[in-house]
């Protein structure tokens, strides 16, 4: 057997370990690498020589494989709202248009989520790639898209919406007898029984109180119901027109004996309650049958136009929950009960001009924004893809990595969702180096280059010895 296989043996694990220590010298210079995943040389011995049937020689040692280690990093609080980390599985999906890999489609993963909004609204990474989610469908009733798109704020403002359904729960005394003078626009404090206040908007955004009048009505001679009025009231002066969806007539402000303008009625109608304290409202079936339902009475929507130049709009006055055409019943309604009058629940959906004022982006990804108007609306959501392998990932700098075949197909969906983790906001992921194992590796990778190096050159004094056997 040649002596100078010890000496090819040798040199291979100069080689090994040199290659060890620089995975080792780079694990340590990227210790502060935010989302840096620790790398780990891999070693094999090379093909034997076999001496004879039961000897086999080694010929040294090769570098077999470079493993990244995708274990979950340190988590640190930044404060900034749109650094992104992950807990669990996945990356994060960025998009560049001046991608130097072509293989990637402009297409790359990364765990680093130092995110900030460019000048268009964008949601980039350091380098100006888009960050990838699912955006809000105008179509869908504001329902997230199918479709990955660069994250985009659209825009800043949240416009004015009229109002165009009020709906109001109220208790209503059934203790309460019917006031002594008809209601009167002049008194109407002192001829109703119970009167409850909602703001409503019109498509300026300019608000509005209405006031919503109830009145218990007198029973006829040998009756023993228990009826009520209402009637929805603004300011007057504000109303040039009221009506319906099937026209509308001229408001002539109306003033008490003083001058004071009056209240104008922009709807009025009126509810029954049963024996026990629930609205009914009578149907008649198709035979003509009458049946009866626990509900509020459900009027047509009046039509309003204000004398600030606003467009005429429908307002839908419910005082309880609707009914729709296959009778499904909502759950809420107004009563009246042996208990003080008073609003259970009242909303409308009409709001004012709002701009952006705080984005949170929550654990499941979603984006929401908080406006001016205290309305919250759903900005979009950021997309995660999970691999089959993540070691089958490549790295290509800049804390990217691009998907090859050995990693499958990307999974790309929702945090939260499949085997995708969760996206904590106002954090980074630190890098997963282990400087206490780097140590003992970098003293180990020494060692073993020491000691080859001291094979060599003590196969090169076994060599000189055979040289001088000639002399």
């Amino acid at each position: 057997m040649p002596i100078n296989y010890a000496l090819f043996s040798a040199v291979t694990g100069l080689g090994t370990n040199a290659d060890g220590m620089s995975v080792v010298a780079n694990n340590i210079a990227n210790a502060n690498t935010r989302s840096f995943k620790t790398d780990r040389a891999e070693f094999e011995d090379m093909l034997a020589v076999s001496l004879n049937e039961n000897s086999q020689l080694g010929r040294g040692a090769r570098l077999r494989n470079i493993t990244t280690l995708y274990n979950q990093g340190a988590v640190t609080n930044t404060g900034q709202i749109t650094d992104l980390s992950v807990q669990g599985d996945g990356f994060f999906i960025i998009k560049s248009d001046t991608a130097e890999v072509k293989e990637s489609n402009g297409l790359f993963y990364t765990r680093q989520g130092s995110f900030r909004f460019d000048k268009d609204g964008k949601l980039t990474d350091p380098s100006g790639a888009r960050v990838q989610g699912y955006m809000p469908d105008p179509d869908s009733n504001n329902r997230l898209s199918v479709k990955m798109t660069d994250l985009q704020i659209l825009s800043n403002i949240i416009p004015p919406r009229p109002t165009n359904i009020v709906n109001v729960v109220t208790n209503l005394d059934v203790r309460d007898k019917p006031p002594v003078d008809t209601f009167d626009l002049s008194r109407p404090a002192d001829t109703s029984n119970f009167a409850s206040a909602v703001t409503i908007y019109d498509n300026f955004g300019n608000g509005r109180q209405a006031v919503i009048y109830y009145v218990r009505q007198k029973n006829e001679e040998g009756e023993n119901r228990n009826l009520w009025k209402w009637y929805a009231t603004v300011d007057g002066g504000e109303v040039r027109r009221v009506g319906n969806k099937d026209g509308m007539e001229e408001v002539t402000p109306q003033r008490d004996a003083k001058g004071k303008l009056l209240p104008t009625v922009i709807k009025e109608g009126s509810v029954e309650f049963d024996e026990d304290g629930k609205p009914i409202l009578p149907f008649k079936t198709k035979a003509g049958i009458p049946i009866q339902i626990d509900i509020i009475e459900k009027t047509d929507a009046a039509q309003v136009e204000f004398t600030n130049g606003a467009r005429p709009q429908l307002i839908q006055f419910n005082l309880g929950p609707t009914i729709d055409e296959d009778f499904v019943i909502g759950t809420q309604g107004s009563t009246s009960l042996a208990a003080k009058s008073g609003v259970a629940f009242h909303s409308q959906d009409g709001y004012e001009a709002g701009y952006l004022k705080t984005i949170k982006i929550d654990l499941d990804g979603m984006i929401r924004g908080t406006y001016t108007n205290g309305l919250e609306r759903r900005l979009g959501a950021v997309a995660l893809a999970a691999f089959q392998n993540n070691h089958g990932l490549q790295k290509i700098g800049r804390n990217n990595y691009i998907a090859t075949p050995k990693a499958g197909e990307a999974r790309i969906g929702l945090p939260q969702t499949m085997s995708r983790g969760s996206i904590y906001s106002a954090s980074l992921e630190e890098s997963n180096v282990d400087l206490a194992q780097q140590f003992v590796d970098m003293i180990l990778t020494q060692r073993g280059f020491q000691a080859n190096s001291k094979a060599v050159t003590t196969t090169d004094t076994m060599l000189e010895e055979i040289i001088n056997l000639k002399r």
